[in-house]
């Protein structure tokens, strides 16, 4: 029951997340348009523009959160299995040490 509401959790503050930075980032793309010169406009079509305008703000709506979502949830997955398996076998923590000191260095 408590994987419920932390899974809903997580969603709820990536997808926040995600909001408030689309929306920061969409306003200064727009500001950047807005304050272009007008020989950027003789040079690009207006179709262009918007395309670039769209793509952008796909990525930052759906396709961030759903990597940092992805990336979250495999931590959280190779931690807990650490966790279990220096439960059931504590030796293991006397291997895992060494090695992820190797590793980090």
């Amino acid at each position: 029951f408590g994987q419920v509401f932390s899974y809903i959790g997580s969603v709820v503050i990536v997808y926040l997340g995600a909001l408030i930075g689309t929306r920061k980032i969409f306003i200064q793309l727009f500001g950047n348009i807005l304050h272009a010169p007008q020989a950027y406009f003789d040079i690009k079509p207006r179709a262009r523009i918007l395309d670039r305008l769209a793509n952008d703000t796909y990525k930052l709506d759906v396709v961030l959160p759903e990597l940092i979502r992805v990336f979250n949830s495999q931590v959280f997955r190779v931690l807990a299995t650490i966790v279990v398996i220096s439960l059931s076998t504590p030796i293991f923590l006397a291997v895992i040490v060494p090695i992820a000191f190797l590793y980090y260095f």
